[in-house]
């Protein structure tokens, strides 16, 4: 018996496999728009640090400047520093916002012009190098006055700050002064092709960034680094050896001023360090090696990722100062309450606070009828306080100390 034949139908199902250059150029447009975005959110976030930056600085200008706080030698350093931070702000993070929010091709603003090129890098680097030394000149002051008992009325005087401060300036200009004269050259396209030479496309990148390194981050951190060290050792062994013979109230105005001091220096020193380190080591040793590994998009995200870091050192200042610096937020808040009662018309509540005397009502009040106690608490306030400290002396003692 023959069994009937049925007939197969192949039916042929059809799935298009993509290619690997198709898949590769997915996942890379993938990653360019990833990229794309971040590097988009991080120019914004550098014109709000220039924003930010700018009023924080100067406000701290301004508190600084005031009749309590501008008679130490340490403020003087300080306002150098917020003047500094406040032009650095207007280098390469303004030019991360023009980058990608302004520019048509993602040019740089050192590339609209030579002059552009010269300036905006020279500024930079000047007022980068610049603050961080002023930094190291408080702790290195402060060092000294513990050290050598005589540093303050022989060198240490306010008169001598503006003079150690012209010193650090002119360095710093004269050891960049040559960016003024070789970084950047006209291409015969008639573009500008800066941080380079004709002859030498490594002359900022990496050759001149090895150096900055050193000036502005690696040997700052290191004085530093031994000189606050030095600081709160002195400083906890002569809390702990005072605390016996002081009475209660005043060891503890002293411990209290002393751990706000200590505090400071470190909050600086290390916020400094721990943002500015990473920006200064990729553009040192890993910049020129990714130019040729590295997609452009994704090397764009990883500079301005640095840089936003970077750069919000030199804008948050005003925020550690008064986070950890007690009399610098007293300060401020006198400051604005002078000027609500300004405002309101009364001008002579304006005029008593604008003329006071030196403050020292952290510890008491300064009325005609408690003059007597102030004068006694203040002597009894000679013998136990710290001395090689400024901000542990009586308004009469600054005086004395200044001229």
């Amino acid at each position: 018996m023959n069994t009937p034949r049925i007939p197969i139908v192949a039916v042929e199902f059809t799935k298009t496999i993509p290619q690997p250059s198709v898949l590769n150029e997915t996942s890379s447009s993938s990653i360019n728009t990833r990229d794309s975005f971040i590097i988009q959110c991080l120019s914004i976030y550098a014109l709000i640090l220039i924003i930010v930056g700018t009023a924080g600085n100067l406000l701290t200008i301004i508190v600084l400047l005031r009749r309590n706080l501008r008679r130490l030698v340490t403020i003087r350093y300080l306002v150098v520093v917020s003047i500094c931070d406040t032009i650095s702000l207007y280098g390469w993070n303004l030019n991360s916002f023009y980058k990608f929010n302004i520019s048509s091709n993602n040019a740089n603003l050192e590339e609209i012009s030579l002059i552009h090129c010269r300036l905006i890098s020279f500024m930079t680097f000047v007022s980068l190098q610049l603050s961080s030394w002023c930094l190291t000149a408080v702790s290195l002051d402060r060092a000294l006055n513990l050290y050598w008992l005589h540093w303050k009325q022989s060198f240490g005087k306010l008169k001598y700050t503006k003079f150690y401060i012209t010193i650090l300036t002119l360095i710093c200009i004269g050891l960049n002064s040559h960016i003024l004269f070789l970084n950047g050259y006209q291409t015969s396209l008639g573009n500008i092709k800066c941080y380079s030479t004709r002859d030498n496309p490594g002359y900022i990148y990496p050759q001149w960034e090895r150096v900055h390194l050193a000036v502005y981050n690696l040997c700052p951190f290191a004085i530093m680094c031994i000189c606050n060290t030095y600081i709160i050792v002195v400083t906890v062994r002569s809390s702990r050896a005072q605390i016996e013979s002081t009475p209660p109230i005043v060891q503890r105005k002293n411990i209290e001023r002393y751990r706000q001091l200590t505090a400071l220096l470190i909050i600086v020193t290390f916020a400094f360090v721990l943002l500015t380190l990473p920006a200064c080591i990729y553009f040192v040793f890993f910049r020129h090696n990714l130019e040729s590994k590295t997609e452009r998009t994704r090397r764009y995200m990883i500079q301005i990722s640095l840089n936003s870091v970077q750069f919000t050192s030199h804008a948050i200042n005003f925020f550690l100062y008064c986070f950890s610096a007690k009399s610098f937020l007293n300060e401020l808040h006198d400051m604005f309450k002078e000027i609500v009662t300004y405002c309101q018309g009364d001008d002579d509540d304006w005029t008593f606070n604008d003329i006071r005397p030196n403050n020292e009502q952290q510890y008491h009040e300064s009325t005609l009828e408690h003059q007597r106690t102030d004068q006694e608490r203040e002597m009894h306030m000679k013998h136990y306080k710290f001395n090689f400290f400024p901000e542990f002396q009586s308004a009469t003692e600054h005086q004395s100390t200044w001229n």
